[in-house]
């Protein structure tokens, strides 16, 4: 598969940042930035999550399905 039309695709891109979430996270970023309930880690550890399965899982060649 071509790397252009991967990043052409919106959910390589949401795959991404779901990536980039993650990882500040895992580096304790958002405890420096004031975020520091469990809660909203854990969502933001989650919804990265889901979005990074979401990129795996996304064909970008085939327009009708996903």
């Amino acid at each position: 598969m071509n790397i252009k039309t991967r990043l052409k695709s919106w959910a390589v891109w949401l795959s991404i940042l779901g990536a980039v979430g993650v990882i500040l996270n895992a580096l304790g970023l958002f405890d420096r930035w004031g975020i520091t309930s469990d809660a909203w880690q854990n969502m933001i550890t989650a919804v990265g999550s889901i979005l990074v399965g979401f990129g795996i899982l996304n064909n970008p060649t085939d327009k009708q399905n996903f």
